[in-house]
């Protein structure tokens, strides 16, 4: 990469997001794009152009460079995809939208709970929970929602466990991280969001005379009684964990099942070879890259890209959803291939702000997949594929839900 100084617009851009015409493919004009280059300019909502990036290699090395492509929320360039978006710095500043050292402390304060090590503890109780769930599932006769009764509780109960939260209000704040992700206008996301946080608020107060064994306590004990970070500092961390610890693997495991059901060859493999599972989910997650839409950045001076002039101030689009379906990087890349190498896949983005919470994630669906097929076999969705009700237009791809029986 290198500075330069002058840019091009094309006469006619695609107007950005695209929508998926299914579920678990990336809009097909992802595909004639990157056929052009690896970078287009695209039209945002607002009027706005952006840069949208498609291919692998430009993908990850854009990740990699913080201090030219900036997550800093607060510049008033920074690209965002709907109207709602404007109201995220507010709920999720302390973590998703800085850079430098400011965003290296806030992950020091979280990370130590979120290592490999410290997750494979947590194993046992997300299988007693997946467990749970299930039991719940059987419960029911005919058609069920896989989505609101085990999509949504499991990643919630467990983020909840490891936050030290109750579960006991899960509606409220499964319903305001939906409405901050999810809102029709900027009202209504600013006011989830604020209900949430004030719900937060007061729960950290609850628990600086109750403190135990979980990351709210630490961080109260070792960044709040300090005077590092101020009660709302801490709140806005939660709102950001819980979002991020809830409505990814919500969305993962209402697109991980469709995926799996409508793949019954890989399936079956799976069934077979339960030591695939791990493969399996690092497939799903290439090849779902739910995540999409929230890769965002602002260029922070005129810099060279692939022979295309980004100028200071241009939105960048990092798609990771183009970039693991690259065939430059992954052989056959539509094809969903539980076995095949997934080295490099950017579904957790890469470099500084790569997801925290891949370890916690990976577990999640591992736990869950595995159970789940293994003890309901018979397992099929309730309702033609055409029916399965997609998100759209939304910050994380996903389905509303998915009916299902056995």
């Amino acid at each position: 990469m290198t500075e330069t100084s002058t840019a091009t617009t094309g006469e006619e851009l695609h107007e950005y997001p695209m929508r998926r015409g299914c579920p678990y493919h990336p809009p097909t004009e992802y595909t004639e794009l990157a056929e052009e280059g690896p970078l287009s300019q695209v039209r945002l909502y607002d009027g706005r152009t952006a840069w949208l990036v498609t291919q692998h290699k430009e993908t990850r090395e854009m990740f990699a460079d913080a201090k030219l492509f900036s997550s800093d929320h607060d510049n008033p360039a920074f690209p965002i995809l709907a109207e709602r978006e404007k109201n995220f710095p507010e709920f999720t500043q302390e973590l998703f939208g800085l850079d430098g050292e400011p965003h290296k402390s806030r992950r020091r304060m979280l990370l130590p709970r979120f290592t490999a090590k410290q997750v494979e503890k947590l194993r046992p109780m997300i299988q007693s929970v997946a467990d749970e769930l299930i039991d719940e599932l059987l419960r029911h006769e005919g058609p069920v929602d896989l989505v609101s009764v085990l999509g949504r509780p499991l990643p919630s109960r467990v983020i909840c466990k490891m936050l030290g939260i109750s579960y006991e209000e899960h509606e409220l704040f499964e319903v305001h991280a939906q409405g901050i992700m999810q809102a029709p206008d900027l009202e209504k996301a600013v006011e989830a969001g604020r209900e949430l946080l004030d719900y937060l608020v007061k729960v950290v107060q609850a628990k600086q005379t109750n403190l135990g064994d979980d990351l709210l306590s630490t961080l109260i004990t070792e960044r709040l009684n300090t005077g590092e970070l101020t009660s709302i500092e801490v709140s806005k961390l939660m709102v950001a964990l819980l979002i991020g610890g809830q409505e990814t693997t919500t969305s993962m495991i209402g697109l991980g099942t469709l995926t799996l059901l409508e793949h019954p060859d890989q399936l079956a493999m799976l069934r077979e070879d339960p030591e695939l599972l791990p493969g399996a989910v690092e497939e799903l997650m290439r090849f779902l890259s739910i995540a999409d839409l929230t890769t965002l950045r602002v260029a922070t001076t005129d810099v060279e890209v692939a022979g295309q002039v980004i100028k200071e101030g241009d939105g960048v689009i990092l798609s990771t959803a183009a970039a693991n379906r690259d065939p430059g990087a992954f052989e056959d890349p539509d094809a969903f291939d539980i076995r095949r190498s997934t080295q490099g896949h950017l579904a957790f983005g890469h470099g500084p702000h790569r997801c925290l919470g891949e370890n916690l994630a990976r577990a999640e669906l591992e736990i869950l997949f595995g159970t789940l097929f293994k003890r309901i076999p018979t397992l099929r969705l309730a309702v033609p594929m055409d029916q399965v009700s997609m998100k759209v237009g939304m910050t994380l791809e996903g389905l509303h839900d998915l009916p299902v029986t056995w």
